[in-house]
């Protein structure tokens, strides 16, 4: 198996981009463990996997689940990883994060509802919870144009392309840390050419979530 990623980092300060309130009759909320199968069942309403191992893989990571709710359901939402490391799997970064800053990932809005800017007003809303972000970090691949628009619309900013090639499971060459971002602590960042041990590759596959 040989596999190429070329991913795109962004960030976003706090005040980047204008205020998004949300729409009469809509709600921010956050869900949580006890909610896995309302965020399985929503996903599967719009024809994505709703996995629940991984669903409950990711809260156990400690990621957070906000979302936009209107009487009908979930709207919009995104899965944060808040004052947690955001595990990079396709470079086998493990970057650490502290609690001014968010990795946000996953954001989906219905089709009915895009256009409005409702990760906008996510992300405003999430600053204000427990000691909000004030940076608000984002990955994408390179040839995702339209997830690239949209991040520069919410007022995202390119911070660097990082690269990464794997062949078979164990075996990466990889580009190296771009400065601007939070130094990874795992695994060996420092390597660009990387071989797994048995127990690093098993470290690493249940860190993706």
């Amino acid at each position: 198996m040989i596999e190429f990623n070329t991913i795109v980092l962004l960030s976003r300060s706090r005040g980047d981009a204008p205020p998004k309130p949300l729409a009469e009759g809509q709600r921010f909320i956050e869900l949580r463990a006890e909610d896995a199968e309302r965020v399985s069942q929503t996903d599967r309403r719009f024809g994505r996997r709703g996995d629940m191992a991984r669903i409950l893989r990711r809260f156990q990571h400690g990621l957070r689940y906000f979302a936009i709710e209107e009487d009908e359901g979930l709207v919009g939402w995104f899965w944060v990883a808040h004052a947690v490391p955001r595990y990079l799997d396709e470079l086998r970064w493990m970057i650490p994060l502290d609690n001014t800053q968010a990795w946000a990932r996953d954001a989906f809005v219905s089709p009915e509802r895009r256009g409005k800017r409702l990760i906008a007003a996510l992300m405003d809303h999430a600053c204000t919870v427990d000691s909000g972000p004030q940076q608000f970090l984002s990955d994408v691949d390179s040839y995702n144009y339209p997830s690239l628009r949209a991040h520069e619309k919410m007022g995202f900013s390119k911070v660097a392309t990082v690269c990464s090639l794997s062949i078979g499971k164990r075996l990466l060459l990889r580009g190296r840390p771009p400065e601007g971002f939070p130094p990874p602590q795992a695994l060996r960042p420092a390597q660009r050419l990387l071989w797994l041990s048995q127990e690093e590759y098993a470290w690493h596959r249940g860190m993706i979530a």
